[in-house]
């Protein structure tokens, strides 16, 4: 058994897939048959001094031999089509040299369903599946008009019938071993399935879990709907995340003199947008909360320099991509002004019929070549005027009927047409039309508020 163990696990590898492990596993088996049954049968051909049925079975024989030994050598496909071509070439001889009544033209079925499972390639296998039904039918329409082209004198009709009856009960038993196998095969390749089902299931709890828990950070530092009214009593904000966590982020500051919001779009999305919205939350705190710092350009430098500080701590700033979109407004809460200051991502002013687009800096929060000190503007604002941040999510996202982005434009529109009635579910109910059945492309923020 430990032989046979051995020759059915030749040229088995662990690095390849499991499938064609299978498939070769099935061709060992199907060479080993080969080569003992060809064993056990030339010894019938000498006792009837037939020396063109033992140069046949003696091809066949060492056809299996070589088939194993490529098998070995890695060259599976030449294996496979030797084993096949030889089964072709051993039950046509057989048939048309001995006369169809030994029954080895029904030997063609077995290569029906070794071609089935050997072969991957559709034209392949229907190549030969016609090849070895056409074979059949012309080996029996030969046996009509045909006995057989060799006649042994030592083999009576009785003998021929019983030949015929064993080679038939062969069949059967070869049949049955092939199925028994192939079965075996299939339910081990379905448990390693189920193991490798179980253990990604495992997998994938493990990250969702850790998704949900960064979620829950997040929303631990992001300001809540109390806290935002708080400061302003008028606002909408949607806020999408693509997965469970954004590197999307909204912030609000209040002191004696400003108010204070934010909106920021880091690099990437997922857990380390998420990351870098968190590291960006923390800065803005640092600098504005405990440092008190509140000129907006001021801001967004200091901020630059910690995220710079935070991704160069070996002095190779130039390898390091990471950093943020970043729009800030500080609004005076003595006078009717605002401050802004933007780093790639503007903002927009809108008057009951006009929406006024207040441009930022050309470059982000983090490593650029060109590193210049943020600017800042500041503007007049009459009561009930609205202030809009947003990220690129929305209007990038593809969709509508030609699948085309939303693009700003639209998302202009949307806002100034729609700007008195509940933006946040007009929002969302525009977006998920928009989109339909596509999948989101990126985080979304849009956040607005009423002075």
């Amino acid at each position: 058994m430990k032989l046979v163990r051995q020759i059915l696990n030749n040229g088995i590898s662990v690095n390849k897939p499991p499938a064609l492990n299978r498939r070769i596993r099935i061709a060992n088996l199907i060479a080993l048959l080969i080569a003992a049954v060809m064993a056990t049968y030339t010894p019938v051909f000498f006792i009837f001094e037939q020396p063109v049925g033992i140069a046949i079975n003696s091809i066949y024989f060492f056809s299996a031999v070589i088939a194993f030994f490529l098998i070995h050598q890695r060259k599976t496909g030449a294996g496979f089509f030797l084993i096949i071509g030889a089964s072709f070439f051993y039950f046509i001889m057989t048939s048309i040299v001995y006369g169809t009544k030994v029954n080895l033209h029904f030997f063609l079925l077995i290569v029906c369903l070794t071609t089935v499972v050997l072969f991957r390639r559709k034209t392949i296998v229907q190549s030969l599946l016609a090849l070895a039904l056409v074979s059949f039918f012309l080996l029996i329409l030969w046996g009509h008009y045909y006995d057989r082209l060799i006649y042994i004198p030592k083999q009576t009709a009785e003998a021929e019938t019983i030949i015929g009856h064993v080679n038939l009960l062969l069949l059967f038993i070869i049949s049955t071993v092939f199925m028994l196998f192939f079965q075996r095969e299939m339910l081990a390749g379905h448990k390693l399935i189920s193991d490798q089902k179980n253990q990604l299931e495992a997998r994938n709890k493990d990250v969702m879990d850790s998704m949900l828990y960064a979620q829950r950070i997040q929303k631990a530092m992001l300001p809540g709907k109390d806290s935002i009214r708080t400061i302003f009593p008028e606002y909408f904000l949607f806020f999408q995340p693509k997965d469970i966590v954004s590197g999307d982020f909204y912030w609000v500051h209040e002191n004696e003199n400003y108010r204070f919001i934010a909106v920021g779009d880091c690099t990437g999305h997922g857990i380390p947008g998420c990351m870098m919205s968190v590291l960006g939350i923390n800065l803005l705190i640092e600098i504005v909360e405990n440092k008190q710092i509140t000129n907006p350009e001021t801001i967004l430098n200091e901020l630059r320099n910690g995220i710079l500080l935070a991704f160069d701590k070996d002095g190779k700033s130039s390898e390091h991509k990471d950093g943020m979109d970043f729009a800030l407004i500080r609004v005076n809460k003595k006078k009717n002004t605002y401050v802004f200051s933007g780093a790639q991502n503007s903002m927009y002013h809108l008057t009951p019929d006009t929406l006024a687009i207040r441009l930022s800096d050309k470059q982000p929060i983090g490593f650029s070549h060109t590193m210049e000190w943020f600017t800042q503007n500041e503007f007049e604002y009459q009561h009930g005027d609205m202030l809009v941040l947003f990220t690129d999510g929305f209007a990038d996202q593809f969709g509508g009927p030609k699948n085309k982005k939303f693009r700003y434009k639209n998302f202009q529109q949307l806002l100034l047409i729609n700007q008195a009635k509940d933006l946040e579910n007009v929002l969302k109910k525009t977006f998920y039309e928009w989109k339909g059945e596509l999948e989101q492309v990126d985080d979304i923020c849009v956040f607005g508020v009423r002075l």
